[in-house]
């Protein structure tokens, strides 16, 4: 049996039920942000390259009003990212933090990925607003990006393989590993990947109806976002395919015999295909009630992801010897009523943020 690290002396402050909910809803909301980012910036690279290849006033128009958000975007995509990564050292502190410390060279680079990758989105941003060219400092983003989610990828993965803890840090303890021997590696991330475009799509049947914009732009992004669904599920679906066979024996097979998990992978299927019909009507049905119905099926679906990817963590790791549920829990009751007090303020002026920047002052966008 794997040696996992002894357990932290101070037990889990609240309910392990509660907490590992709060995850699974901040890594919802982080992940979403995160694929409309992925997707938003190359769909934004696709439009612009073509645009002017083509002189499309419409592909031009339309990767100029993604880029200028992508900023704003980013801040909600960091924000978001810290609760789900603090909630995840509370339950999975033991794992988590061993595959951290074997990754160290590479996680510690994160950081600066990331003020790279952010310094590259305003950069574009401004070059866009003043119709200069701008696909240089949006592909180095994009690629930053992607580095940033394979880091992740590997991190997540190498935590649930305590069989090859030892042998590594043995090799080398400088913290220069990568999980990359570890056949779910690839697929994980693609399918994350894959489901960018499912997410962006939403967002730019969402985005078609802003006030003032021409019916030729709006109609081009209703369009390229119901295409955008489509090749998002139809990949997304190869890409699980690929993650669940590489699973170990038997892991996806327990997930499946429990009824939260089983559950959330049918909703999964069933919300990628509301999400496929709702997206293929609104291209010809100019509805905001679709559009916002496209919009909740998309973060739908990434929450039953988000499910299923939890029940494979919990089954892989109880397999290796580590039950999250197994955990000293001691309650400090008005504690944690004040946090959920602040956690739901929290997400309420997140929420009015967003509206906040929905019914903000219209300028005249003009990038072709």
């Amino acid at each position: 049996m794997p040696q996992f690290p002894n357990v932290d002396p101070i037990p889990v402050p609240a309910p392990i039920w509660l907490v590992k909910l709060l995850h699974d809803l901040t890594f919802a909301l982080h992940l979403t942000a995160v694929e409309l980012l992925i997707g938003g910036l190359t769909l934004a690279l696709i439009f612009t390259v073509f645009g002017r290849m083509r002189q499309s006033f419409e592909m031009t128009q339309a990767a100029g009003m993604i880029a200028h958000r992508l900023p704003t975007l980013m801040a909600f995509v960091i924000n978001l990212g810290i609760p789900p990564l603090l909630f995840a050292q509370v339950l999975y502190g033991r794992t988590l933090y061993t595959s951290s410390v074997l990754i160290g060279a590479y996680w510690i680079s994160v950081v600066f990925l990331l003020m790279g990758s952010y310094f590259g989105l305003y950069v574009a941003a401004r070059r866009a607003d003043s119709q200069r060219r701008w696909t240089a400092p949006a592909f180095a983003s994009l690629l930053l990006v992607l580095a940033i989610a394979f880091i992740y990828s590997n991190n997540m993965t190498l935590m649930l393989r305590p069989e090859e803890w030892v042998s590594m840090y043995g090799q080398n303890p400088s913290g220069v590993h990568l999980n990359t021997a570890d056949p779910t590696l690839l697929p994980r991330w693609l399918f994350m990947i894959a489901g960018a475009f499912s997410v962006t799509g939403a967002g730019l049947i969402l985005l078609s109806f802003r006030r003032g914009l021409p019916d030729n732009v709006a109609r081009f992004l209703r369009r390229w976002g119901a295409f955008s669904i489509a090749i998002g599920v139809i990949d997304q679906a190869a890409f699980a395919r690929l993650t669940i066979t590489a699973q170990p024996e038997g892991i996806f097979a327990e997930v499946m015999q429990q009824p939260l998990f089983s559950t959330f992978a049918y909703a999964w299927v069933a919300t990628a295909i509301l999400l496929l019909l709702a997206s293929a009507i609104s291209t010809a049905a100019r509805s905001l009630v679709l559009a916002v119905g496209c919009a909740f099926f998309a973060f739908l679906n990434v929450a039953s992801t988000v499910m299923v990817r939890d029940g494979i963590r919990d089954v892989t790791l109880r397999a290796a010897g580590f039950d999250v549920w197994n955990r000293q829990v001691a309650v400090n009751w008005s504690v944690l009523g004040l946090f959920l007090i602040l956690f739901v303020a929290a997400l309420a002026v997140i929420g009015w943020l967003i509206a906040v920047l929905a019914k903000a002052r219209r300028i005249e966008e003009k990038y072709a």
